[in-house]
C-alpha cells in the first residue's frame, strides 16, 4: 500500500476503533486494545522505513 493510502486507512481504523471502544467499560481492555492499535502502527512506519532505508543503499550503490 502506497505510504499516503497507510496515513488514511490508519485514521480511519483510530477512528472506527475509538468509537468501538465508547462501549467497553473495563478499563483495562480499554487500555489494551490502544496499546495494540499503536504498536500495530509502529510496527507498519518501522516497515517503511525500512524500506526507505534500503531504498536509499540500492540507489545509492
Amino acid at each position: 500500500m502506497p505510504r499516503e493510502n497507510h496515513y488514511s486507512v490508519a485514521k480511519a481504523y483510530a477512528e472506527r476503533s475509538e468509537q468501538a471502544l465508547e462501549d467497553v467499560t473495563d478499563p483495562g481492555v480499554h487500555a489494551q486494545t490502544l496499546a495494540l492499535i499503536a504498536l500495530t502502527h509502529a510496527v507498519l512506519e518501522t516497515g517503511y522505513d525500512i524500506s526507505d532505508v534500503s531504498t536509499a543503499i540500492q540507489q545509492g550503490g
